[in-house]
């Protein structure tokens, strides 16, 4: 009984303990605005990235524009803890915090949860940017009318690509697209109205921004809107897009393959920068064809992703398609390759089985590109000759086609030079004036989609609030302009303040659009309005001008440099200025130091002075070539009204040189007669008149045409060292008699580490080899056909024997006579001339043989 009495007790205990506890809470739910009780417990439930269209996005580029969308949800909290009605979320109150991405976001809030339920919303960030370095988004969110903290949180992107954390040498490649093309119908016909859908498939997971597509159809093919240019806007990772245009064909339409070319521009991120890309094809449309018509052979290429770099090899898929209904024969196709491109085994004909009508035939050949490729689209020229059946006849004809090769080669990069507009003026603090930069183009190749981003120093900024600007491009050796406000703060540091310049450009470098940058500074003088003692005056070189082009080595240039006076109210005097050249260049004809008197307040001179680009080549060095230094000092002297001052100053200028190539290959010496079956050798004699090696030499014998052998088609040389000359070799072998053809191709690299290709055809004409012929003694005629008598023979043979013995015995009394021991006429090497027996008979009497020399003396 009393045990039960306590368990009672015990029980009671802990429902009044439940009571006290829950009671608090439910109260301040119950009034709501004394909300203490509740503890905030915001989580991600997910969330997703579109681009500004509403395209979800697999890759985030760095620096484009897109929104994100977070899908949250508070456990701790109701809906109608929050508010009465789903539509208003005035309580809610969320910031982004700083992150990964630039930009506020605007952040708009969506609950999507029910009075009674537990707190869910959408909360959407728009505009935002991703820096590109790390992959966090941070922000925090509150409820003005509940009395909790603020709960941050952030969660991780995972379809940011870091760029800080990437190997410095991956670059994602150009997105591989697959465009293609579909009718209503199978077959145009004349006169007809049909609708044509263009999909592009993007096969790679880079998504492509700002999608643009031109189409430019065939002749007999019209698009019915006029309109050639579709915005696609945004094609993502793994994903198609298509449209439909309505097209409408002539009267005349030709039975064979009609097309409508599409060429799309996009931009995409490499993994560095936003850069451009672009892809072509033809989408090909087949007429409706008679029965009674020839073979229409149709030529293209299979479409591949891989791109032929320099010195590398890929396979080329040609597809011949017979498009009529009627059976080609004897089918033989001649390629002809680009320039730059060639065929290692050296065959460029083939044969193909018949063709039936409607079928298609496949021809896979091998392609090595040279070691420097004269532009980045090579081709194959395609020549089919073919015969067909028509009545009683047979006839022949030949269709013709070009396969587009994409290479990687590398063109030079522009060269951008950045440089400020002087003002004669001097910003004081608290004032603004305009400054004009130009970006100069000075190499050959085109900058484009340029973004400009301005960095101040401390004492100056851009009241406008732009400090980036956007150019759509900058020709080869062309110039823009942008013209900034900027302001000085009331107090500047110091006088001499800086505007930092960087742009960011893309440029075709033959392997696609690839990245570049450039940067340059330019110098604002300023002076606070509460200074009292007088500034400095500076000597700054304002504008300088070397030709414009890059300076070949041991090339003479001119240099002209203004030298400018920044102060507006004091000039400078016993100005000393130093021409620094370095190791790169040389002072002709002059010292390398100036003397001017004197140079007013915002005064400017000119030097103009010529130098000698130099070669050096230094132990370790890598790239002789390049921008190079040249520095100029400033020694001046001016008054501050109560004493006078000295002032130092210097500049680096720089200036592009580059090695002109000196190697030297003279015309293939060719052998005087090629002979069927024998080995014949070209030489070829070369010589390094440069003052710097050539790297990675390579000679090869190319497009053969006949039949010929050579033990070595390809020869390594290496490297060949300045002054050094030799010949080249290359044996071959004729196998039948005829003309022969082949190409000496030899590819190195030359001083700048530049790939050069030099080509020499060789024409030779092989002939059958002439029959030995017979060295040895005529065959004795039979006695009974001789019309001389035996011992005539005998006896002219006995007298021209003694004719010959009193001539060697005269010889030897004349040798003895001036003792001259250096010729001996012993049939023996080792017996001594004088002690030779005359008339001994060394056959045993037997008569001397006729195909061997005989040893009888007389």
């Amino acid at each position: 009984m009393k045990s039960t009495l306590q368990k009672l007790r015990y029980i009671m205990a802990m429902l009044l303990a439940i009571i006290l506890i829950v009671s608090p809470l439910r109260t301040a739910a119950a009034l709501g605005a004394d909300t203490t009780g509740i503890k905030s417990n915001l989580a991600i439930t997910g969330y997703k990235v579109t681009d500004t269209s509403g395209n979800i996005l697999s890759s985030v580029p760095s620096g484009y524009p897109v929104n994100l969308e977070i899908m949250v949800k508070n456990p701790s909290i109701k809906t109608s803890d929050i508010t009465s009605d789903s539509a208003n979320t005035s309580n809610i109150d969320v910031s982004k915090l700083v992150d990964s991405f630039s930009g506020d976001g605007s952040p708009a809030v969506t609950i999507t949860s029910q009075a009674t339920d537990p707190l869910a919303m959408t909360i959407k960030f728009t505009g935002i940017k991703y820096t590109g370095s790390g992959k966090t988004f941070k922000f925090m969110v509150g409820y003005k009318n509940l009395t909790v903290d603020y709960d941050v949180t952030d969660l991780t992107i995972t379809e940011c690509a870091d760029q800080e954390n990437k190997p410095d040498n991956q670059v994602t490649p150009t997105p591989t697209l697959l465009i293609t093309g579909s009718l209503n119908r199978d077959t145009l016909k004349p006169d007809q109205l049909m609708d044509l859908t263009i999909n592009i498939e993007n096969l790679s997971d880079s998504s492509l921004q700002d999608a643009v597509v031109t189409l430019n159809p065939s002749e007999s093919i019209y698009l019915v809107a006029g309109k050639t240019t579709f915005f696609l806007d945004t094609i993502g990772g793994k994903q198609t897009r298509s449209f439909t245009v309505k097209i409408k064909t002539g009267s005349e339409l030709p039975p064979a393959s009609q097309s409508v070319g599409v060429d799309l521009k996009y931009n995409y991120d490499n993994g560095s920068a936003i850069v451009q890309g672009t892809a072509s094809e033809k989408v090909n449309l087949i007429s409706e064809i008679d029965e009674s018509s020839e073979p229409i052979l149709f030529i293209s290429g299979v479409q591949t992703d891989e791109v032929l770099k320099s010195n590398g090899e890929r396979d080329v898929t040609i597809k011949v398609t017979n498009m009529s209904d009627t059976m080609a024969s004897k089918i033989n196709v001649v390629l002809t390759p680009s320039d730059s491109i060639y065929f290692p085994n050296g065959k460029n004909s083939f044969f193909l089985p018949n063709m039936k009508g409607n079928s298609e035939e496949r021809l896979t050949v091998r392609i090595k590109a040279a070691g420097a490729l004269a532009s980045t689209l090579q081709s194959i020229g395609v020549e089919v000759k073919y015969s067909y059946t028509n009545g009683s006849s047979i006839v022949q004809e030949t269709a013709t086609g070009k396969i587009i090769i994409v290479t990687a080669d590398k063109s030079p990069a522009p060269v951008l030079f950045i440089s400020g507009s002087q003002t004669k003026d001097i910003l004081k603090g608290d004032e603004e004036k305009d400054v004009t930069l130009q970006i100069t183009n000075m190499g050959e190749t085109t900058a484009s989609d340029i973004t400009v981003s301005l960095n101040p120093s401390d004492s100056l900024y851009f009241p406008d609030g732009q400090s980036s600007f956007f150019l759509k491009e900058i020709k080869g050796h062309t110039e823009e302009s942008i013209t900034v406000k900027v302001k000085a703060a009331s107090e500047p540091s110091s006088s001499l303040q800086t505007i930092g310049v960087d742009a960011s450009y893309s440029y075709d470098s033959g392997g696609g659009i690839v990245p570049g940058t450039a940067s340059g500074k330019v110098v604002v003088v300023t002076e606070s309005h509460k200074e009292t003692d007088a500034s400095v005056p500076y000597l700054i070189v304002s504008n300088y001008s070397y030709g414009g082009a890059p300076v070949a080595a041991n090339t003479a240039f001119k240099l002209s440099m203004d030298f400018y006076n920044t102060s507006s109210n004091l000039s400078i005097e016993n100005i000393v200025v130093t021409l620094e050249t370095g190791e790169n260049f040389s002072v002709a004809s002059s010292s390398n130091t100036f003397y001017y008197e004197s140079l007013g307040a915002g005064q400017t001179l000119t030097q103009d002075l010529d130098l000698q680009a130099l070669l050096v080549a230094n132990s370790g060095q890598t790239s002789i070539s390049g921008a190079k230094t040249v520095e100029v000092s400033f020694k001046y002297e001016y008054n501050t009204g109560s004493k006078r001052a000295t002032n130092t100053m210097s500049e680096k200028l720089s200036i592009p040189i580059y090695l002109p190539d000196r190697f030297e290959l003279a015309q293939p010496q060719l052998p005087d007669f090629v002979a069927v079956g024998q080995e014949s050798v070209i030489t070829l004699s070369y010589v390094n008149k440069g003052k710097n090696p050539i790297s990675n030499v390579e000679a090869a014998i190319e497009d053969i045409t006949g039949e010929m052998e050579t033990p070595a088609k390809v020869q390594q040389l290496g490297n060949i060292e300045a002054g050094k000359s030799s010949t080249i070799g290359f044996a071959f072998m004729p196998l039948q008699p005829g003309e022969l053809s082949f190409t000496i191709r030899i590819t190195y690299e030359d001083a700048n580490l530049e790939p050069v290709i030099k080509e020499f055809p060789v024409l030779v004409s092989a002939f059958d080899a002439p029959p030995p012929m017979d060295m040895g003694m005529p065959e004795m005629a039979p006695e009974q056909d001789s019309k001389i008598p035996l011992p005539w023979l005998i006896g002219a043979a006995i007298v021209l024997l003694a004719g010959i013995g009193i001539a060697v015995m005269r010889i030897r009394k004349a040798r003895a006579q001036k003792k001259i021991s250096s010729i001996d006429f012993s049939w023996e090497e080792d017996a001594p001339a004088q002690d030779l027996p005359l008339t001994e008979d060394k056959t045993g009497g037997t008569a001397p043989s006729t195909d061997a020399p005989s040893k009888t003396e007389v």
